[in-house]
């Protein structure tokens, strides 16, 4: 039981460490960074950190595992993406900050089901959107959320109702990062492609590209060519279909997202078995730990429960003490009393007979009438007799008498 209670303590001690709040923006401006640069790797040991760190709160947490999502999703691994945003719910629902987390976590799921052409996921979860939901998510968050929206309405064949959603999502990625505006103009790609615009569809292949090469994304060049690829085949143009076919091969060649997903997924598994090892090792110190504060607790309550012995034989001591001195102060007490009583032995004074007999029956508490009667005199002679005896011994009353004098 005390073993228990201090591993408690033990386990909640952590708890006490002041938490702390990242930059949510700021970290995913860092990490979209590294991963423009396709420094995935750094990108993971940096948000690992943020998580394994006591420090951290659910809050920063669970963006730490977005961030891990964005990552796998930028090398197409949607099993750990999903993973990762999974992890982030489960920090989400800890943090104060639940409704704003899962609003964000809930759009990723769908953009990852999107990217997997989950139609019928897409839909179910885009039904759980409100518009509470929808105030939480950012402005670049938004744009992507009314491409989905755009993409929904062309499997509905609702073509204007397409345009009308992309054309939102680009006016907000031309504000706020333009970056992103490929993932856009692909989609736009499609949608001339299919209502026969091949004018305005090439518009779009080359404005989707500009913008890639600008930024230099290079995933998004990639998309850009695939779009454009779909495009020629769709036009029966099988010429160009395989030659910007080949090109894409040749960018995901150099791009290689199979050996990044690898990298991250072979870093991911070296993380757990670190910290594997350090939780073992902490486990080893802890039980140390517990050994010797039990040990010394143990001690002190052997100390303590000797010295409430020691304490409790004291106490029959002083006890016995008390109770010896109690009993020599009553036994000298009685002693003194003897020696030195009050009361005073009547044949010392000169009393007659008949005096000392009336002073015997008012010992006994009989009356003046009640001794006349005994002693065959009468109730005047009773109280002569009494007025000479008190003048004699000098009380003032039969009660005195009684009280203070014994035969």
């Amino acid at each position: 039981m005390l073993l228990h209670y201090l591993k408690i303590i033990f386990y909640c001690f952590p708890a006490l460490i002041i938490a702390q709040h990242i930059d949510p923006i700021t970290l995913e401006d860092e990490i979209s960074k590294l991963n423009d640069q396709q420094q995935y790797e750094t990108s993971l040991l940096k948000l690992d950190k943020i998580v394994q760190d006591p420090k951290s709160d659910p809050f920063d947490k669970a963006h730490a595992y977005i961030q891990m999502a964005y990552t796998f999703k930028r090398v197409y691994n949607y099993v750990m993406t999903i993973n990762k945003l999974e992890q982030a719910e489960l920090e989400a629902k800890k943090s104060t900050h639940r409704e704003e987390l899962e609003s964000k976590i809930l759009a990723e799921k769908m953009f990852v089901y999107f990217d997997m052409q989950d139609q019928s996921t897409v839909v179910m979860l885009l039904e759980k959107f409100d518009d509470n939901t929808v105030k939480h998510l950012t402005r670049e968050t938004l744009a992507h959320y009314y491409t989905v929206l755009g993409a929904v309405a062309f499997w509905d064949e609702d073509y204007k109702k397409v345009e009308e959603n992309y054309n939102l999502a680009i006016s907000i990625l031309e504000k706020d990062n333009p970056k992103h505006l490929p993932n856009i103009y692909r989609a736009k790609l499609t949608l001339y492609s299919t209502l026969g615009d091949y004018n305005k569809a090439m518009q779009t292949f080359e404005k989707g590209l500009y913008y890639a090469e600008k930024h230099d994304v290079p995933i998004y060049n990639i998309i850009m060519h695939e779009g454009l690829t779909q495009h020629y085949k769709r036009i029966h143009d099988y010429e160009n279909a395989l030659k910007t076919q080949q090109l894409v091969s040749e960018k995901r060649e150099q791009y290689n997202f199979t050996n990044h997903s690898e990298k991250l997924l072979a870093l991911q598994n070296r993380l757990k078995e670190e910290r594997l090892k350090i939780q073992q090792e902490a486990k080893k110190k802890q039980q140390i730990y517990l050994v010797v504060i039990s040990a010394i607790i143990i001690t002190l309550i052997i100390v303590l429960l000797i010295l409430l012995r020691v304490y409790k034989q004291k106490n029959k001591l002083i006890l016995r003490e008390n109770q010896y001195i109690r009993n020599e102060v009553e036994r000298l007490s009685a002693k003194i009393d003897t020696k030195t009583n009050t009361k005073n032995i009547l044949e010392s004074h000169n009393l007659t007979e008949r005096q000392l007999e009336v002073i015997k029956l008012v010992k006994e508490g009989k009356t003046n009438k009640e001794i006349g009667v005994e002693l065959y005199i009468s109730e005047n002679t009773v109280k002569y007799h009494l007025k000479a005896i008190y003048e004699l011994l000098g009380v003032k009353n039969r009660i005195i008498l009684r009280e203070t004098y014994e035969l």
